[in-house]
């Protein structure tokens, strides 16, 4: 027993430690909105806080950022205001709110991006101002915050932000795939290749992964897209051993000259020296005599990128690029791959606008004080995934039971409202000291909202309709996740199988145009990422349940489509690179289009051998990749039973 106090004592301790600077902001926030403009602006404070605790870490906290939740934070409060004229506008903007913001702000690798933007919206529509001087005071409030929240954050990185032992840069990523090259010709080396690839790789997919909506065109992250594209070239030389067969010490020598030049341009990125290595990598490609293969592809596409990558960050800025131009042909692209009735982002923003719109009629009707605390409560049950929003739905009530408890035996004897005060700020202390969505963390907020609510109704009221409350809400959410458009993990996997297929004729697509016009390389590389994520997670599933009765059949699927979108990327920079022949570009466009009607939403094994006899272009490295893709796609038609939508 003894042990186990001691232990519960260190973790507290620790998390104490952790959160102390999002408490510390809390309580400087909370005091200086009370003293200033009064108790009705508590709110507020919850809002900006949830912001504070998932930026003040983060090394990007720019001006921009700042004007952007300004702008975008204040059209929220507009609304949240304009919301409560009505109950037609109550439910119209309940709809289309939410919804647009998980929709532009949420992935399946991101899902809770929404939550801080949403809270905005609604909880300040749960206690509007009366009048347009209301609204604003309440935007005053709001502004006033968001400045405290630049200052902590600023006073944070200048005094107590430790640097990362290593960041992604430039220089750390070339003198890494430097490393790897020449671990791919050392035998016994495969393992360790395989995992420092493997790290780097998660680690670039996670911090480059932008495909939210209006994200501004700059010169980094043109930069990031062509690394990230360099890096998915890389990856298919490791995980692919049928390039051994190809190799002798023409392509070995050759695989030790790149590797070496990227070391040393890791040391000379700035001009002029950076223009030297333009040279030496155009010299190489000018004097490459490896066959044809894919250690040719791969070297012609490695420094061709090189190359790019090079001119880019040597180029200056133009004073477009200063004005951050967004790039709406992304966002397009975007709006293709997230509007579908079985995307991750349709289904969950659908859900959270039907949990927040039926619970805010309900408290807009219910003649009632505190009936807000019903959307509040939906609000904080519904979850992306509808087995985190049943676990909550089990832990929220046992929390807020014994906080009922807790501040019925102790509100009595809380001495005025300073006493009362006091007690509101250590709960909601510990409450940030605690893991959201555990049973002992409503305990803190519960005790927390009934001393405030107790400052201007009679407790037991407050107590009794909390529960009440809370478990309308939990009826709310029950019936949602239950009937529409419910996310679960096996369905996710389900889905992202036949994502995967679907972006394989998404790239095609991007070839097809990539014949008669030049492409964005940030549009194939949202689609590299996003097709790499999606793969992490379906393998990270198929490890969780080993005992489906199609794991092999699903093993070898993702695989092979592994390897197919591979030959998609190096068809990708054939293209780009321009060795497409004019007179044969009508054929490649013709054999694009039957692809991809054979591939999705029906695989159809019959169309796919059928276009194998069709590969007879002119352009040896062509013929090679495409004849490559049809032989893998043909082995995913011997298991197209196991793939969803193609059971029969």
């Amino acid at each position: 027993m003894a042990e186990q106090v001691s232990q519960w004592r260190k973790t507290f301790w620790k998390s104490l430690r952790s959160t102390f600077p999002v408490i510390l902001f809390f309580l400087t926030t909370f005091l200086s909105v009370y003293f200033l403009f009064g108790i009705h602006y508590a709110m507020m404070v919850s809002i900006i806080t949830v912001f504070f605790k998932t930026r003040y870490k983060k090394n990007d906290n720019t001006l921009i950022r700042y004007i952007r939740l300004i702008l975008v934070g204040s059209l929220l409060v507009v609304l949240a205001y304009v919301s409560s004229w009505s109950l037609w506008m109550c439910v119209l903007l309940n709809i289309t709110v939410p919804f647009c913001l998980v929709f532009t702000q949420s992935t399946q690798f991101k899902p809770k991006g929404y939550f801080s933007y949403a809270m905005i919206f609604v909880f300040l529509s749960l206690i509007p101002p009366d009048n347009l001087a209301g609204l604003g005071q309440e935007l005053t409030v709001f502004w006033f915050c968001v400045i405290l929240l630049a200052v902590f954050i600023g006073g944070y990185y200048r005094f107590f932000a430790r640097t990362s032992t290593q960041t992604l840069t430039l220089e750390y990523i070339f003198c890494e795939v430097s490393g790897m090259m020449f671990l791919l010709f050392q035998k016994g080396k495969q393992k360790e290749l395989e995992r420092r690839f493997q790290n780097l790789l998660h680690d670039f997919n996670q911090t480059s992964y932008h495909q939210n909506f209006f994200s501004t065109r700059t010169r980094e992250n043109q930069i990031y897209d062509m690394v990230n594209t360099l890096l998915q070239r890389f990856s298919y030389l490791i995980t692919d051993e049928e390039w051994r067969s190809e190799m002798d010490e023409e392509g070995i020598l050759l695989l030790g000259r790149i590797a070496t030049f990227l070391r040393e341009t890791a040391e000379r990125l700035d001009p002029p020296a950076s223009d030297k290595q333009i040279k030496i990598a155009q010299m190489y490609l000018d004097r490459m005599v490896v066959p044809e293969g894919r250690i040719r592809i791969f070297c012609r596409s490695m420094l061709h990128m090189m190359i790019l990558i090079l001119k880019t960050r040597n180029r200056k800025k133009t004073p477009m690029e200063r004005l951050h131009q967004v790039n709406w042909r992304e966002i397009w692209q975007q709006i293709r791959m997230r509007f579908s009735l079985e995307s991750f982002e349709t289904r969950v923003a659908m859900r959270v606008s039907a949990v927040m719109t039926i619970s805010c009629v309900v408290s807009y009707v219910l003649p009632v004080t505190h009936s807000y605390w019903i959307p509040l409560n939906a609000f904080l049950l519904v979850q992306p995934s509808c087995e985190e929003s049943s676990y909550r739905m089990k832990t929220r009530p046992i929390g807020t039971l014994i906080g009922c408890c807790i501040e019925f035996l102790l509100h009595p004897f809380l001495p005025g409202i300073v006493g009362q005060l006091a007690f509101a700020l250590v709960m909601i202390s510990l409450m940030y000291c605690s893991t959201p969505g555990t049973w002992y963390h409503p305990i803190f907020s519960t005790c927390y909202a009934l001393t405030l609510a107790g400052m201007v109704m009679n407790e037991t009221t407050a107590i009794t309709l909390r529960l009440l409350f809370l478990m309308a809400a939990v009826a709310i959410v029950f019936v949602v996740n239950r009937f529409f458009f419910p996310v679960r993990r096996d369905a996710l996997f389900r889905y992202n199988i036949k994502a995967l297929l679907r972006l394989n004729c998404s790239y095609w697509k991007i070839i097809e145009k990539g014949l008669k016009r030049d492409i964005d390389l940030s549009v194939s590389g949202e689609i590299l990422t996003y097709f790499h994520m999606i793969y992490e997670e379906c393998i990270g599933y198929l490890k969780k349940h080993p005992g489906l009765p199609t794991y092999e059949g699903l093993r070898v699927i993702l695989l092979t489509l592994w390897h197919m979108f591979s030959e998609l990327e190096q068809m990708h920079y054939l293209v780009s690179a321009g060795v497409i022949h004019p007179e044969e570009r009508e054929r490649i466009e013709d054999f694009i289009e039957r692809m991809r009607k054979a591939l999705y939403p029906k695989f159809d094994n019959k169309e796919v051998a059928a276009l194998r006899r069709q590969v007879s272009y002119l352009e040896p490295e062509v013929n090679y990749v495409l004849n490559k893709y049809v032989l893998r796609a043909e082995r995913l038609g011997r298991y197209r039973t196991c793939i969803p939508g193609n059971e029969r």
